[in-house]
């Protein structure tokens, strides 16, 4: 009867015991008799005690002694007492009592009624102590659950936030590469075929000048304003991979020859709002322009706007680059695309940065892009 609350009756009488026994045969306890203090020590010891009443007189160990001794190793969980007595008991006693664990005396004879509704109200008592006890241990164990998963959970975001690090690395070293590569090809194409196409455009400038047949010389001059096409197309090739007046006279610059294009290629009209002297770092200059780019193609492949708008500022913290257009405006769905790997590498180059980007659709209509990165 493990599961019930132990109740420990004490009295040198058998027949007070008997009678004891009787009138608690009705409570749900697992009831623990002893004839003397020797005997309920031995049999109470380990054991966990919701009450314990106790004849004071009992020959050898008296019930003080007793409750003395049965509470000294019980120092954080003392058993309530009842003392019963025979005998009228002056304040010194009650005091002695009190002292040594006593919650309460009864008076022999024992009136039913009291002993069982005092016994009820400490099996009361109890039960809310047990209840407390096990509601504390199933917080502990919640609350050392919940510590294992925030371990579990700090190792996953570490192991996580290694794996964004490295592929930070790996985006940044592709980027550089692929930045080195247009670098090269635009150098391959500059020196080699644009030489070689200048060269080829001169000797037909010559062959002209030696040539009498009238029909000869129109094929010379269709294939030599062919050549010179195709000498813009590589120019234009060339420094749209790598600008080399980015390199030689800086982002504004390289931002107002761009736009310059763009609009004369497009028909759309661009207005530039920039502070002048911007001190940027070359690989910021770039990673800016890069931005531009690929929002202006995104803004000609698909708005169907007429005007954009760019803003580049700075504070004493940070640099403030925003591209904004008057056309049909980004749905939502674009915006969170996967597919959407420009605007996936516009993030990336904006978290290269150190910054962020967001892209906004406005109330009636257009697009807006907005970067922020501290200024380092």
């Amino acid at each position: 009867m493990k599961h019930l609350p132990n109740l420990l009756i004490v009295d040198d009488t058998e027949i007070n015991l008997t009678i004891l026994e009787s009138i608690i045969k009705k409570i749900k306890v697992n009831l623990i008799k002893a004839e003397s203090g020797s005997e309920a020590l031995q049999k109470t010891q380990g054991i966990e005690l919701a009450l314990a009443i106790i004849d004071v007189r009992m020959p050898g160990m008296n019930g003080y002694e007793l409750a003395l001794k049965m509470n000294e190793e019980r120092s954080d969980d003392k058993v309530p007492i009842i003392f019963l007595t025979a005998n009228y008991i002056n304040e010194m006693e009650v005091f002695k009592g009190y002292d040594t664990g006593a919650v309460d005396y009864i008076s022999k004879p024992i009136h039913n009624h009291i002993l069982i509704s005092k016994i009820n109200v400490f099996l009361d008592l109890f039960n809310q102590k047990q209840t407390i006890i096990r509601d504390v241990a199933l917080l502990k164990e919640s609350a050392d659950e919940l510590t294992m998963a925030n371990t579990a959970l700090k190792k996953s975001e570490e192991k996580l936030k290694g794996a964004l690090e490295q592929l930070q690395q790996l985006t940044q070293y592709t980027e550089k590469a692929r930045e080195e590569e247009r670098k090269s090809i635009s150098r391959e194409l500059h020196d080699d075929l644009g030489q070689a196409l200048t060269a080829v455009k001169i000797d037909l400038g010559i062959i002209r000048q030696i040539v009498s047949d009238s029909e000869v010389v129109v094929k010379i001059n269709i294939v030599s304003a062919l050549v010179g096409e195709t000498i813009k197309t590589v120019q234009r090739l060339t420094s749209q991979l790598r600008p080399e007046i980015l390199d030689d006279l800086g982002l504004e610059a390289a931002i107002e020859w761009y736009t310059n294009e763009f609009s004369q290629r497009n028909g759309v009209e661009v207005m530039l709002l920039m502070d002048s002297g911007l001190a940027i770092a070359p690989d910021t200059s770039l990673t800016l322009f890069r931005i531009m780019q690929e929002s202006l193609t995104n803004i000609a492949r698909h708005s169907k706007a007429t005007r954009v708008e760019i803003v580049l500022r700075t504070t004493s913290e940070s640099i403030n680059f925003r591209i904004s257009d008057n056309g049909i405006g980004i749905t939502e769905n674009e915006i969170k695309s996967k597919k959407s790997f420009g605007i996936i590498g516009m993030r990336e180059r904006a978290a290269s940065l150190g910054g962020t980007l967001d892209i906004y659709r406005e109330n009636d209509h257009g697009t807006e892009i907005k970067l922020i990165f501290p200024l380092k």
